[in-house]
């Protein structure tokens, strides 16, 4: 009886080990997809800190995905995620279309830096154009090297996108409101990565644009008016430094 024991807590124990080891595996795998894939398509850097994802139950969070700006663009990043909430259909991870239920942000960070004839997230949005028929390293089509991977989105969320306008020698935060997209892919049974990510970020940046974007000139005013302020500060202390010395040698 003990030995029937001994061979059930071992097997149990073994299961466990495996089930463990294989979560690991799969939200490296998870990770190290978005970052490659992502980083493709965008044509700049995209990392990911962390994935925690049941295969069990496809409920989970990415932690830490963030976007660098395009080349041509000063500020570090174009998108910063704290966190990402995802539900998706576990049993569809490793078929040729991914369901995911959902994705939801909360408070995603959006670095908005606008040049004379273009802005950062447009540069974004071309290279998707460019590299979502365009070839990998090895001669192969993006589509082709991800082995037709297609995905269908239910409902994406940005809650609270906070927006920092940079242009010029001004920055300023502006207000956006929620953003909300459904069944992205579900009318073609499904859609590409890259044009599921080409509708997110037209969706976002037509979002910018019809938003209430500051007066540049106005911008340009106050920045002029802090720079004559310290400038008349620094005449000041001048002066007085003049005084001062000026009393000592007399």
């Amino acid at each position: 009886m003990n030995m029937i024991k001994k061979v059930i807590i071992s097997f149990v124990l073994v299961v466990l080990l495996i089930a463990g080891v294989g979560v690991f595996y799969f939200d490296s795998i998870v990770k190290n997809g978005i970052e490659v894939v992502g980083s493709r398509l965008l044509g700049t850097s995209v990392t990911v800190n962390s994935v925690s994802l049941s295969p069990l139950n496809g409920s989970g969070t990415i932690r830490g995905l963030s976007i660098e700006n395009p080349q041509g663009f000063n500020s570090g990043y174009a998108i910063q995620l704290d966190e990402l909430s995802v539900n998706l259909n576990a049993s569809s991870v490793f078929s040729d279309v991914v369901e995911i239920e959902s994705v939801r942000v909360v408070q995603p960070q959006i670095t908005y830096e606008t040049r004379i004839t273009n802005d950062n997230i447009r540069a974004l949005i071309a290279n998707l154009s460019s590299d979502s028929t365009g070839e990998t390293e090895n001669g192969a089509s993006v589509a082709q090297s991800e082995a037709g991977k297609r995905i269908i989105i239910r409902r994406l969320t940005l809650v609270d996108p906070q927006l920092n306008l940079v242009a010029a020698i001004v920055t300023a935060p502006i207000p956006l409101p929620d953003i909300e997209l459904n069944d992205i892919g579900a009318e073609d049974d499904s859609t590409t990565v890259a044009d599921a990510l080409q509708l997110v970020m037209s969706t976002l940046s037509s979002t910018i644009l019809s938003a209430s974007l500051p007066n540049l000139e106005d911008l340009r005013e106050g920045v002029q008016d802090r720079l004559q302020d310290g400038v008349e500060q620094v005449e000041d202390v001048v002066e007085e430094l003049g005084g001062r010395l000026r009393s000592i040698l007399n």
